[in-house]
């Protein structure tokens, strides 16, 4: 999936929504949600790396670490802090399944508000089903990140 790298806005978008559109299984949308949100990390955080070489998709980074390299390094201004707790929570819910193999459903709630708080009042509407609104939030999340990385991208272009 390294060729993320490469894509524009709308390559992005489409990519996120065909991975999320016709998903009916929440846990199934909660595992790939969190690979696309890995994704898309990666590629911000070769974009802040010294090492023009940078390549986070074979690194073994865990995830969690990737988390916190966002924390101490991202360029989100203002919306850092929520930015990171989401995706805390997301990484939470994500390890949930994989250890537990159970879905908290007031987890899943507690990270749609996260979001919820730094998108614009009322993006995620509450009479929405979990399913959508974890869809939602998460493309959210993901759209932050990777419009930040495009435009540190174009910036080095230039």
């Amino acid at each position: 999936m390294e060729q993320i790298r490469d894509y524009n806005l709308e390559e992005f978008e489409k990519l996120t929504l065909s991975h999320f559109k016709n998903i009916y299984d929440l846990e199934l949308l909660i595992l790939k949600g969190h690979i696309i949100t890995e994704f898309t990390i990666n590629c911000y955080l070769e974009n802040l790396s010294n090492n023009f070489e940078a390549n986070f998709f074979k690194e073994r980074y865990s995830h969690s670490l990737k988390i916190g390299m966002i924390e101490h390094f991202g360029k989100f201004g203002g919306k850092s802090l929520a930015l990171v707790k989401s995706l805390k929570l997301l990484n939470k819910i994500r390890n949930g399944i994989a250890h537990t193999l159970k879905v908290n459903e007031q987890l899943i709630q507690e990270y749609i508000n996260s979001v919820n708080q730094i998108a614009r009042e009322g993006f995620i509407n509450p009479e929405y089903e979990l399913r959508l609104k974890f869809s939602m939030a998460t493309g959210y999340i993901c759209a932050e990140i990777f419009s930040e990385y495009y435009e540190l991208r174009k910036e080095e272009k230039n």
